[in-house]
């Protein structure tokens, strides 16, 4: 029986897991999207310019291409995220006792509130 019981909580935390993963793949999704739209936006700024030879579009252009860094940067976050996630599980099931399976538990309920 306890190890029936062991296993609905192992599942019950997989499922937590596999939808934080999922919230986590959505908000990648934005990022990328906005990443993909500043760069193009610098980038045809940066163009622009110089085709037409106004050298004041350069600057929001080069400042469009600098602020990149900030969605890598998240982007970066959300996944390391989600491979941290991706292993609890596996930290569940390794727990051999029932206070060691407890602990976990609530370890990835912590996690997944801050993720």
């Amino acid at each position: 029986m306890t190890r029936r019981t062991d296993a609905e909580v192992v599942r019950e935390v997989t499922e937590c897991i596999n939808a934080a993963i999922e919230k986590n793949r959505r908000a990648e999704r934005v990022v990328v999207t906005v990443l993909i739209l500043l760069f193009l936006t610098g980038l045809g700024l940066l163009v622009y310019g110089a085709a037409i030879r106004r050298w004041e579009l350069l600057v929001p252009g080069g400042f469009a291409e600098l602020v990149i860094f900030f969605p890598i940067r998240r982007l970066i976050r959300l996944r390391e995220d989600n491979m941290r996630l991706q292993i609890l599980p596996q930290l569940l099931r390794l727990a051999e006792t029932k206070e060691a399976k407890h602990l976990a538990a609530m370890l990835v309920k912590r996690l997944i509130e801050k993720v």
